[in-house]
């Protein structure tokens, strides 16, 4: 069988360490054989540093003139809709980054043009696929912690890269940085919460910068299974994506930077429970960091969009569903509208 002729749209940051270097490693079934950006001379030194052949600012010229079987969309949302659709009517399968669009309507036109053209769409929902989150979604369906009674979330991104960058595009998004994480918190908590039924929103300003009205968030979804709490922070100068899932009869404590999943049983507050939960711990944390550590050395430790990518190609050799379908895409976007709509209802003078 040919490999399947690729070209990635957007050669920034999130192509270059991400998506690039994943279809690299997918060689046997995959051809690189072009990328695209609107800053040509961006596109032609990232081909030029992944050895592609071609390098396009103009993602219609590139359509016409290669014979591409895959079109993967790493351009800011606001033209996830257009930029997928044209390469859709091309007859090429879509893979882009979150979020899938800023509004379902776009999200229905490209699902439309999916289903028209036959071909594949999907989204990358990255977080769902690394491991720590797929043992936990195995471990909870297993009923390994009873019930799922709530959910936790504490995403931070430092300043630098997100609230710091005053002219970047993710101040443009509806509702600003929200826009740019909230997704994350959507389609994690729809893995788990069932169908969300309404949000509630909580925002401050600490940094006080004239161009991000806010940079510290908690959102409050309502599930129809159980309730999720997330903070976002964009005033810190640190990296966190914790997750804490409590079930009734234990705990998972998720660390999705450290690729950590540690259970925690405690039953009692005396100190033989304390002890022996503790002596736990250490041994799954021990556990956690010896086999990240190796895989790292290795070259082994694969992310959630590597998995999604690798996926998403081993669908369309094999005519399966896409890892994250363009209406599991819709249900995020669908929760990130719920979200911002919150947030402009509650801070009108923002």
């Amino acid at each position: 069988m040919s490999r399947l002729r690729t070209a990635v749209v957007g050669c920034g940051v999130i192509a270059t360490a991400r998506h690039l270097p994943a279809y690299k490693r997918l060689r046997k079934n995959v051809e690189l054989c072009a990328v695209c950006d609107i800053d040509g001379d961006l596109a032609s030194r990232t081909a030029e540093k992944f050895k592609i052949p071609r390098s396009y600012n103009d993602l219609s010229r590139m359509l016409s003139q290669e014979d591409l079987d895959i079109v993967d969309i790493c351009v800011p949302p606001m033209i996830h809709a257009p930029s997928a659709i044209e390469a859709m009517e091309h007859g090429c399968h879509v893979l882009m980054e979150k979020p899938m669009a800023l509004d379902t309507r776009a999200c229905d036109q490209m699902i439309e043009a999916s289903r028209r053209n036959n071909v594949k769409l999907c989204v990358v929902h990255n977080n769902l696929f690394h491991s720590p989150f797929i043992k936990a979604r195995d471990l909870i369906s297993s009923g390994a912690i009873g019930d799922l009674v709530g959910m936790r979330m504490l995403l931070s991104t430092p300043r630098w890269d997100m609230v710091d960058l005053q002219n970047h595009w993710y101040h443009r998004l509806p509702g600003g940085l929200i826009s740019e994480t909230s997704p994350h918190v959507a389609y994690m908590s729809l893995a788990f919460l069932g169908e969300i039924k309404s949000v509630d929103i909580f925002a401050r300003s600490v940094l006080k910068y004239r161009w991000a009205p806010f940079d510290e968030f908690q959102l409050e979804l309502e599930g129809s299974n159980a309730n999720c709490s997330a903070i976002l922070s964009y005033a810190r100068n640190t990296w966190a994506a914790v997750i804490d899932l409590t079930g009734t009869e234990a705990t998972l404590c998720l660390d999705l930077n450290t690729m950590s999943l540690v259970c925690n049983r405690l039953k009692e507050l005396k100190s033989i429970p304390i002890a022996q939960t503790l002596l736990r711990t250490m041994v799954q944390q021990m556990g956690s960091l010896l086999s990240n550590s190796g895989k790292t050395l290795i070259g082994r430790q694969r992310l959630g969009t590597e998995v999604v990518i690798d996926r998403f190609v081993n669908s369309i050799l094999t005519n399966a569903d896409p890892p994250v379908t363009g209406n599991d895409g819709r249900r995020v976007v669908e929760v990130m509208q719920m979200l911002t709509r919150k947030l402009e209802e509650k801070y009108p003078q923002r």
